[in-house]
């Protein structure tokens, strides 16, 4: 198995909402050498780059490093690459499933994913495989292993577009403040859930 962890962010133009979760991330876990970030779009025009709206979000959102990086589009290989995917929208989740049928227990909507994460127990994730003795990517699958479990009980949220993060592109900067408020906490929640595993191997 994989030495590496490889999360793939995924939105439909890939140039607002999967950058900005792949730059966070990224920078969050800069230190960690086994986690690999990447993003796509589902309907990405190949060589677009990111807008100056996200890129002032990104600033917000604490990027430092806003790497210039041009569109890229989904594909079944990249997806198969990855440990973990985490879309945007419902819609998106169809999308990237019906194009790799194989990935669906390990695609989420960013915020479906941070609401498991809150109630995924540390014990949860250690009976899937993040013992002490384990690499720092088998307890990362271990956590998204857990999420997947917790997911059968979870309960339905209010509204099933309380599970997306709303599309800014081509938006005014309201729309895009709107989007960041959507998606920063549930970059968050995920960032946690991933420190927690981390942490679990290095309590001994």
């Amino acid at each position: 198995m994989s030495e590496s962890f490889t999360v793939l962010t995924v939105c439909t133009g890939n140039l607002c909402r999967s950058r900005l979760a792949e730059l966070v991330l990224a920078q969050r876990f800069a230190d960690v050498s086994e986690i690999r970030l990447r993003s796509a779009g589902t309907r990405a025009a190949p060589g677009r780059m990111m807008p100056e709206e996200a890129r002032e979000v990104a600033g917000f959102m604490g990027v430092i490093n806003i790497r210039a990086q041009r569109a890229r589009q989904v594909s079944e290989d990249s997806l198969s690459a990855a440990d973990l995917v985490l879309v945007m929208t419902r819609e998106h989740r169809r999308a990237v499933v019906e194009l790799n049928p194989r990935i669906v227990r390990r695609t989420f909507t960013i915020r479906e994913l941070a609401s498991l994460a809150a109630v995924t127990r540390d014990d949860e994730i250690v009976s899937e495989g993040a013992l002490p003795s384990a690499d720092r990517a088998t307890r990362l699958r271990a956590a998204v292993g857990a999420a997947v479990r917790r997911r059968s009980r979870r309960r339905a949220p209010d509204l099933p577009t309380d599970d997306d993060v709303i599309d800014p592109y081509g938006c005014d900067r309201d729309i895009y403040a709107l989007a960041a408020l959507q998606l920063a906490p549930a970059v968050e929640g995920v960032a946690v859930l991933f420190q927690r595993a981390l942490n679990l191997g290095e309590e001994e």
